[in-house]
């Protein structure tokens, strides 16, 4: 699956591009009552953003029989907060052109927000309130609770989302982040005030949070801001559910789920490589090699250009805090899904074989170096660089080093890791459709 994050926002129409600032020095600030942040100070445009996450508070921590908590709690956090009820909060937030969302994935629980730089003390007390003095309005509730399950009724009828729900099954069977985060008809039923408290109370703390911040702002601002606005946040993290390290299972696994639909969609999985594994360059070198460089990847080779089997292939790096996936995914015609499975199977074991050329290495880090710095453009992009660089305690100096840890890896060590990545005797996959196996064997 790609990770679900599941988004509730407030939008408007601020934008914060920046120019390359990814060798921008990376300040820590902490405030006098020591709540740290991560600061790149950026004053070529009135824009400020905002990132945050709370770790381990993600959709995995919701109990048994209350999935789906953490994914409304998110969404009810933009229903008002302290004074004001969901219709007054929304529109001070749209008379200032704020924009503020929450956000849940498998392991953590985010804020974003994106202000104009001369409406960030106000940006920030919006924040700060609902963090600390959501309401939870038994109206609101009601609303959000009715919109999720409606999507429910609608997603569970989507192909695609059955994809993805089988495939987090098979391959985490009853580990948390087998949790459907948006939960079922059945939990989100059942959830009460009380659970979402439970969330604010004991999972959005100063414990376990994590800030990055980019923009027009100063280190004696953000200071003063931090204090002002999220002093009262809970002291201590205190989780009712614990997420044990997880990892797919050791030998091949297959699961069709049969769909009266024309073509068959398909992941496909193996045992990945954590954040903090010296590993991980190589794979990345590795999956961009082999399904992370559109058209010239080696699957898209194979699969679609010289068999015209798909219209498109892919594959990607998914590290998570307490596991990895190594992924990837394709759609053909179900007549056809026998032939694009071989395909799949021996350009897979070819590549745990031989590995990568000498060709395939230079243009993959060619790449993924120069891609790096286009993809730092803005001001949110940097600061969500920057939640991930403390979720996985990469240093502040990883933005300028980045580059040569994939300038390092070596062809050998591409060819290494693929031994364990790209086996299809390790290979964890699911379709969904009505696919033809016999062509192709």
């Amino acid at each position: 699956m790609k990770r679900l994050l599941v988004l509730f926002s407030f939008l408007t129409a601020v934008t914060c591009h920046l120019s390359p600032a990814y060798a921008t020095q990376v300040q820590e600030v902490t405030s006098p009552g020591g709540i740290k942040a991560w600061l790149v100070e950026e004053h070529a445009l009135p824009l400020v953003a905002i990132k945050m996450a709370f770790r381990n508070s993600g959709t995995a921590y919701d109990p048994k029989g209350k999935e789906g908590r953490a994914t409304m709690t998110a969404a009810l956090l933009l229903e008002g907060a302290g004074d004001m009820d969901s219709r007054a909060f929304n529109e001070a937030l749209e008379n200032d052109a704020i924009e503020l969302n929450f956000a849940t994935d498998e392991d953590s629980f985010r804020a974003s927000l994106v202000t104009l730089s001369e409406h960030k003390e106000k940006a920030f007390s919006y924040l700060g309130l609902a963090l600390t003095h959501p309401r939870f309005d038994d109206s609101a509730t009601e609303r959000v609770r009715s919109q999720t399950l409606s999507t429910l009724a609608q997603e569970e009828k989507n192909p695609s989302y059955i994809l993805h729900r089988q495939w987090e099954q098979a391959a985490f069977g009853q580990h948390p982040y087998a949790n459907p985060a948006l939960g079922s008809k059945e939990s989100v039923s059942a959830l009460a005030r009380s659970d979402f408290a439970d969330v604010a109370q004991h999972y959005l703390t100063h414990e376990n949070i994590l800030i990055a911040v980019v923009g027009d702002m100063t280190v004696a601002e953000l200071s003063h801001l931090l204090d002002a606005h999220f002093a009262t946040l809970p002291a201590h993290y205190a989780a009712d559910v614990t997420v044990p390290e997880v990892s797919l299972p050791s030998q091949a696994k297959q699961r069709i789920v049969q769909n009266p639909i024309p073509q068959t969609m398909a992941i496909f999985a193996t045992q990945g490589v954590k954040r903090d594994d010296p590993r991980y360059y190589a794979a990345y070198v590795m999956n961009y090699i082999i399904g992370g460089a559109d058209l010239r990847s080696r699957l898209a080779q194979e699969i679609r250009i010289k068999r015209g089997l798909a219209y498109s292939v892919y594959s990607m790096e998914e590290p998570m805090i307490h596991g990895a996936v190594w992924k990837g995914g394709f759609a053909t015609r179900n007549a056809q899904v026998g032939s694009a499975v071989t395909a799949l199977h021996s350009t897979l074991q070819e590549f745990a074989d031989y590995g990568p050329t000498d060709k395939e290495m230079q243009d993959a880090k060619t790449y993924i170096t120069g891609s790096f710095v286009l993809g730092l453009d803005s001001n949110a992009d940097i600061a969500n660089y920057l939640i991930s660089m403390q979720l996985y305690h990469l240093g502040r100096d990883y933005l300028d080093k980045r580059n040569g840890l994939i300038e390092a890896v070596s062809k050998d060590d591409v060819k290494a890791i693929a031994k364990k990545l790209t086996d299809p005797s390790h290979l964890v996959m699911v379709m969904v459709g009505q696919p033809d196996l016999s062509a192709g064997k």
